[in-house]
């Protein structure tokens, strides 16, 4: 597996497991702690967490079922985590807000190395731009936590170029990545000057809801039957899947996407890592642009 150095210190594996369904999931803890080792076994060893996944509790039950009952596979995986939303009712709110805040970046940085029985996370994202907090704070925060080992390297998650300029003109450390929507579903950030900016800054973005949440394969829109129609010709003519297909979709292109699988099911996380030997045509690529969009390019 292809390893990704997104900074001097911070390798992540090119396909990254999503943990945001480790509650929904219905595993066990046995299942859970399989789940982990196999993804380990075939090159995954990034993981991708959240404090506010299943509200709040997916963090733990990756540290509680997996990290402290095998704190060995520490060695062998990077941990992922973000920074920046509260949940209704956590701290006597009625409605979801961003918070990037000093206080909260530290108070939440100190709660997920707790739930995920960690020292330091390899990775910290600010998971939403929030417009109340001057970008010259967060970044004190983030080069605090930084300093003091808790956090490796930092990055954002859906930051339009200017809002990434803005956070990274106060930091005298680079943001390493910019976590963003990508696929078959959702293919605006590849025109809307995001990819650009990323080309610019030689920045390698994360990808998440690779799949377009999977509505390609049961959404009755017009989108989703011109993609299931577009794609499923395309992987019948690759011998494959169609999430294979549109994995590829992403990891064809020159950004060099780490796309974040959704699922706990480890042979959909075998699908995506076999995508990285599926090399798509030009007329292929344009082919599902043209389902995306609804027309051909002008």
């Amino acid at each position: 597996m292809e390893q990704v150095q997104l900074s001097k210190g911070v390798a992540l594996s090119r396909i990254v497991a999503g943990c945001m369904r480790i509650q929904d999931s219905g595993m066990d803890d046995a299942q859970l702690l399989h789940f982990v080792e196999a993804c380990l076994d075939q090159g995954v060893d990034s993981f991708d967490h959240a404090p506010v996944y299943g509200r709040y509790t997916c963090e733990k039950r990756f540290g509680d079922v997996v990290l402290r009952k095998a704190p060995a596979l520490r060695n062998r995986m990077k941990l992922v985590t973000k920074t920046g939303i509260t949940l209704p009712g956590v701290e006597g709110n009625r409605h979801i807000y961003y918070d990037a805040r000093r206080e909260n970046i530290f108070k939440e940085v100190d709660a997920s190395l707790s739930k995920l029985a960690t020292d330091h996370v390899d990775l910290l994202l600010v998971h939403r731009p929030d417009p109340l907090t001057s970008p010259q704070e967060t970044a004190e925060a983030l080069e605090t936590v930084v300093r003091q080992g808790k956090v490796l390297s930092v990055g954002v998650s859906n930051y339009t170029p200017a809002q990434f300029e803005a956070l990274q003109r106060f930091l005298s450390i680079p943001l390493v990545t910019n976590q963003l929507e990508f696929s078959v579903k959702s293919a605006d950030n590849f025109g809307n000057g995001a990819s650009d900016d990323l080309f610019r800054r030689g920045i390698r973005p994360m990808a998440w809801s690779p799949l377009g949440g999977g509505s390609v394969f049961r959404g009755e829109d017009a989108q989703s039957l011109r993609l299931r129609e577009v794609i499923g010709e395309i992987a019948a003519a690759h011998e494959t899947s169609m999430d294979a297909v549109m994995y590829a979709w992403l990891l064809v292109h020159p950004l060099g996407i780490l796309p974040i699988t959704g699922t706990m099911d480890i042979g959909r996380v075998k699908t995506a890592v076999d995508a990285l030997d599926i090399r798509l045509s030009r007329d292929e690529w344009y082919a599902i642009l043209a389902a995306s969009r609804g027309a051909d390019v002008p």
